[in-house]
């Protein structure tokens, strides 16, 4: 009876464990989530200390109430949850609030069984969570830090001429990924023009140089200073530029033949929210080409801290590891959202002398080049196309 007990507490303790260990270190803990989980696990002591030093002709009608606030209780992260778990951790949360009030009840059964020296070391070992919950997450780690996006508003001219700063690396990637992604775009849907809008444009690399290859062209971006610098060097002008949330698109559903997300990913909070959004404006049968860096030490080690090192006037924040996306946990996102994985590339710097020579100097010569990979280590790029949903055919047959 007791063996039997004890199993869904181990059950909870697994579940916990890959929750803190894997979810929670990945994505980091907003504020909220910060004071809410020591809060969780304090009605789960709460309930135990109940159980210990209450009289016993007692104790159990106001368990009761207690287990039942805990439960529903530690459903009140869901708001935040729902913004930015993916579908892995919603899973596991659902594992945990079916598990919660069964372990409750064991607590009750072991209570009545007059086990009480395992409540006592189940009690001991809540709180010791309790505290590593608050020293870690308030003190140690603190709240995820953001990325820096603000950096890329003050650019001006810099966006095209300035060879030390980080801005030159963008550079180098556009010149390498945009006569790939035109003749991707010519390759799978014709040599017609295509609707396309670009996500996070910047200042343009990619906006405008579809639009020479005759392309009707949105570019959506949070900054207006951005913008303007994109329609200066636009010499088409025709590319129609907007500020706008790319997790919140101001665009009719299936406005689009083709959506482009060049390094964005990795700049938003909220990646499969924006993944929803490409899906929604994007038509059935559309194209959608993306460009992120990969969670790894290798990405961190060349992408974050290499650059931070090598590069002349790379701003703090730059990029930050824990919005970096790997490339299965993107492809899951896009087949929940009916956007089939086509093709995924990796990408890294040529081995060249212009490489070894920003090593040596800080600067980005236009001759520094990017080449594609078989190894998605560090950054990848790819494609993937919206799903064509054939309509369901009825018939009426009558007698």
């Amino acid at each position: 009876m007791t063996s039997a007990l004890l199993v869904p507490l181990a059950l909870q303790g697994l579940a916990m464990l890959v929750d803190e260990a894997w979810f929670h270190r990945r994505r980091g803990l907003p504020r909220w989530e910060r004071i809410g989980h020591p809060l969780d696990t304090l009605t789960i002591a709460l309930c135990l200390g109940w159980l210990l030093v209450a009289p016993r002709d007692t104790a159990l009608p106001v368990y009761l109430g207690l287990a039942m606030f805990s439960t529903l209780f530690v459903t009140k992260d869901e708001p935040v949850h729902a913004r930015l778990c993916g579908a892995g951790e919603h899973w596991l949360h659902a594992i945990l609030f079916v598990l919660h009030p069964i372990v409750l009840a064991a607590f009750a059964l072991l209570w009545w069984t007059e086990h009480t020296q395992i409540l006592a070391g189940q009690l001991a070992v809540t709180l010791a969570f309790c505290g590593y919950q608050v020293i870690y997450w308030n003190f140690v780690r603190g709240e995820a830090k953001p990325v820096n996006n603000a950096w890329y508003a003050d650019l001006g001219p810099r966006w095209y001429e300035a060879e030390d700063t980080p801005i030159a690396l963008l550079r180098a990637e556009s010149r390498h990924r945009n006569p790939w992604i035109a003749d991707q775009i010519t390759g799978v849907l014709g040599a017609a023009p295509q609707r396309v809008l670009d996500l996070g444009c910047g200042a343009g690399f990619l906006s405008n140089f579809l639009a020479t290859r005759g392309h009707h062209v949105t570019g959506i971006d949070t900054t207006a200073e951005n913008l303007a610098v994109a329609a200066a060097y636009d010499r088409t002008s025709s590319v129609r530029y907007e500020v706008g949330d790319a997790c919140a698109l101001p665009f009719p559903d299936a406005s689009f033949d083709v959506v482009c997300a060049m390094d964005l990913l990795e700049h938003v909070e909220q990646p499969a929210r924006l993944v929803g959004e490409v899906r929604r404006v994007l038509r059935p049968g559309g194209l959608f080409l993306f460009h992120t860096f990969n969670r790894t030490w290798q990405a961190d080690l060349i992408v974050i801290k290499g650059v931070e090192l090598f590069v002349k006037n790379t701003p703090e924040h730059l990029h930050v590891k824990r919005l970096f996306i790997t490339p299965d946990e993107l492809r899951q996102m896009l087949d929940d959202r009916d956007l089939d994985t086509v093709t995924v590339l990796g990408s890294r710097p040529r081995f060249r002398w212009p490489l070894w020579r920003m090593l040596l100097t800080g600067k980005v010569g236009n001759d520094f080049a990017f080449t594609f990979t078989p190894s998605t280590k560090l950054g990848f790029t790819g494609i993937a196309r919206r799903r064509v949903t054939l309509p369901t055919s009825s018939s009426t047959t009558g007698i």
